[in-house]
């Protein structure tokens, strides 16, 4: 029971990191320190995306190999890739609104692979999967274009989003569950059929 209250209150603190004040000088700082820039490499903001999925060649290359066995991070994974190349992408006049949704996509995103970590996995391993989620930035933010695009939207984002009420968060929860079990119980008859 512990556990269980542990993981609602680690899902409700993630979501809502964004209601406190947030120091926007501080934060692009330490995101600076932590990814590596790679200007050696294709320097536009688009990149290649050869399929047209709205995921990077390099990053898709990147998340499909780590996450080889592990179909649920590597849909996430996908998933905050599109929604920051969606970000990073979008004209200089697309409106505070644009921003706001595709930011709270992403943060949901991100909050649900959380939660199902320390719902269902190794919780000893929080250390690894807090660099997984850096280095994964580090892809996808991998020149100073990119970095700077990530950092200008965040910038123009209100100091405070509103807080959903009960039934939000818990409709919020239960589709990230859902999500889950989805993509577990279909990896699995596919692991069946492939073993067959």
């Amino acid at each position: 029971m512990k556990k269980i209250s542990f993981i609602i209150f680690i899902f409700i603190n993630a979501l809502f990191a964004r209601t406190e004040l947030f120091d926007y000088d501080m934060w692009a700082k330490d995101l600076e320190t932590m990814i590596k820039l790679n200007e050696a490499i294709d320097n536009s903001i688009e990149g290649t995306d050869s399929n047209h999925n709205l995921v990077r060649d390099d990053v898709e290359n990147y998340i499909k190999k780590k996450y080889a066995d592990d179909e649920f991070q590597k849909i996430m994974f996908l998933e905050a890739a599109k929604k920051i190349q969606q970000i990073i992408t979008l004209p200089n006049n697309s409106t505070l609104k644009a921003h706001k949704i595709l930011d709270k996509e992403l943060l949901q995103i991100y909050t649900c692979r959380d939660f199902i970590l320390f719902k269902h996995g190794d919780t000893n391993n929080i250390e690894d999967e807090i660099k997984n989620k850096i280095e994964f930035k580090s892809k996808v933010l991998n020149t100073s274009k990119r970095l700077n695009a990530y950092i200008k939207h965040k910038r123009m984002l209100p100091l405070k989003y509103s807080i959903p009420d009960d039934k939000e968060l818990k409709r919020q929860k239960d589709a990230c569950e859902k999500l889950y079990s989805k993509i577990t119980n279909e990896n699995k008859k596919l692991k069946t059929l492939t073993i067959k």
